[in-house]
C-alpha cells in the first residue's frame, strides 16, 4: 500500500511538472509585442477622440496600438441611437460595456442588450449589428488582435 501511494505521489509530481514545463513552453512560443515594456498612464481628459470612418455616429480614441496597423485597444463612444447593419470584422475582438447600453445581434440570432460592466467576444469574420440604444451615448473599451475594419454584409444597408 505504501508503494502504491509513492507511486501515485510521484506520477502526480510529474504530472505537474510536465504541465508547468508546457505552460512555459507555450508562453516562450508567443509573439513578443514590439512595444517596450513601459508603464501607460492616459487621463480620459488626455484622449484623443477621431471620428469612425465610414461609421456615422461612432468615435474612438486609441489607449495603445495603432488601428490601422494591428492588434491595439481603443474605446469606442456610439452615439444614442446609432445603428451599423449587418457587418464583421477581420480581428479577433473583445469589449467591455462602460456605459449606455449596446444592442448586438450576431447573425440569424435575437440582439442582446448590453449594459454597463457586459462583456463581448466578436471573433473575426463573426457577421452581426451592432447599436445603442437610445436614450444615452455608449462608451465601451475594446482590444483587438488585429487592424480595425469593418466589413459591411453582403447586401447590407451601408
Amino acid at each position: 500500500m505504501r508503494k502504491l501511494l509513492q507511486r501515485t505521489i510521484a506520477l502526480v509530481g510529474a504530472a505537474v511538472i510536465l504541465s508547468a514545463l508546457a505552460l512555459y513552453a507555450q508562453e516562450a512560443a508567443q509573439p513578443k509585442p514590439s512595444m517596450k515594456r513601459a508603464a501607460v498612464l492616459k487621463a480620459a481628459e488626455d484622449l484623443k477622440w477621431t471620428d469612425v470612418p465610414n461609421v456615422k455616429g461612432v468615435q474612438q480614441a486609441v489607449a495603445w496600438g495603432d488601428p490601422q496597423k494591428g492588434p491595439h485597444g481603443a474605446f469606442d463612444k456610439f452615439a444614442a441611437g446609432t445603428e451599423v447593419p449587418l457587418h464583421s470584422h477581420t480581428a479577433n475582438l473583445r469589449s467591455v460595456i462602460i456605459s449606455g447600453t449596446m444592442v448586438i445581434a450576431m447573425e440569424g440570432q435575437r440582439a442582446k442588450e448590453l449594459g454597463p460592466g457586459s462583456f463581448a467576444f466578436l471573433p473575426s469574420g463573426a457577421k452581426h449589428t451592432t447599436a445603442c440604444k437610445a436614450g444615452a451615448d455608449c462608451l465601451f473599451y475594446t482590444q483587438a488582435s488585429g487592424a480595425f475594419d469593418v466589413v459591411p454584409a453582403e447586401g447590407a444597408n451601408k
